[in-house]
């Protein structure tokens, strides 16, 4: 009798004791590691390609956009520019109208369609706490 697997890499969409909801994978060193949602402070977007910064502060590139990494995450990141989505966990403040700065240290530009929306966004948040 012979064994057939129908996904033989089934053990990289769900790796052991985790639940990968907000999870995306990310190769490095030909491993794979696993990413939490929580633990990204922002995406940084390089045509097909995203890299993805940690609040530890480390960067890893992945293959996909910006638009995917988004959709593979689940979560509710803010878009404020064409390059950049951000984890509004992580906004310090909004030291210009066109930047945030975020609790890593980075400063991230907002592109000019979205100031008023961010800015709304964050008085909003801010009025409610």
């Amino acid at each position: 009798m012979k064994a057939t697997l129908t996904n033989p890499f089934s053990w990289t969409a769900n790796p052991a004791n985790i639940d990968n909801a907000n999870l995306i994978a990310v190769h490095m060193h030909g491993k794979i590691l696993w990413v939490s949602a929580r633990e990204i402070t922002y995406l940084e977007g390089e045509g097909n390609y995203t890299y993805i910064h940690t609040r530890q502060g480390k960067k890893y590139l992945v293959s996909k956009t910006l638009k995917v990494v988004v959709e593979i995450l689940n979560v509710d990141f803010i878009r404020i520019h064409k390059s950049y989505i951000v984890n509004p966990m992580y906004i310090t403040a909004q030291i210009e109208p066109d930047t945030l700065l975020l609790s890593c240290g980075r400063k991230v530009p907002i592109a000019r369609r979205r100031m008023r929306e961010i800015h709304e966004m964050l008085a909003g948040e801010y009025l409610a706490a």
